[in-house]
């Protein structure tokens, strides 16, 4: 993902611009898009209406570059090449470990919105190329573009019910979901998980 910028002007606060940004994180989360005042976020950030423009155009970029900075911030795990399943579950593990959290709550309450359309598009082409180097040159490189959708899918489908839903899927049921989706049987313990052959 490309990192999130500000507008050139006045110096930089990067510790106003963090506050800035944690203030409209947790507006975006919490009440969704529409509601947002800039008004409310400067003062939640203790500071005015003014610094913020001296960032951003308006309340658009200020949202999107927000997201963006979060976003870049998310690490996914280098596939060991070794077991297919499990560097699947390192990958979504990942993702789902830094969406739970107000950024996730967030991407959900703006992904109806056309305004965030790139970016939503940018963060799933950024993890389906992610899916793509656990399953190329692998056993399980056929029909590669169904098996990302499935998985970018179940990341989406895990995210609202861990926000919005009865909690998402635990650590098991993560495994079997991924077992299932590459046609095998899910292990009955970790020590099978590591030892099954040719993954």
């Amino acid at each position: 993902m490309s990192d999130g910028s500000t507008r050139r002007g006045r110096k930089d606060d990067p510790s106003l611009t963090d506050r800035l940004q944690s203030a409209m994180m947790r507006a975006l989360a919490h009440q969704g898009y529409e509601p947002v005042r800039l008004d409310n976020l400067a003062t939640a950030a203790g500071t005015s209406k003014q610094a913020i423009y001296r960032r951003w155009s308006g309340k658009q970029d200020y949202a999107l570059a927000t997201l963006q900075t979060a976003l870049f911030q998310i690490p996914a795990p280098s596939p060991e090449r070794t077991n297919t399943a499990r560097d699947l579950y390192r990958l979504i593990a990942g993702y789902r470990a830094a969406l739970h959290s107000d950024l996730g709550k967030a991407l959900l309450q703006v992904r109806a919105f056309p305004e965030f359309r790139s970016l939503i598009f940018e963060f799933e082409d950024e993890i389906r190329f992610h899916i793509r180097q656990c399953l190329i040159a692998t056993p399980f490189e056929q029909d590669l573009q169904a098996k990302t959708t499935l998985i970018l899918g179940l990341i989406w489908q895990d995210l609202f019910d861990l926000h919005f839903g009865r909690g998402g899927l635990d650590d098991t049921g993560l495994e079997n979901a991924i077992y299932l989706l590459l046609g095998l049987t899910a292990p009955r313990s970790s020590m099978e998980l590591s030892q099954l052959p040719g993954l």
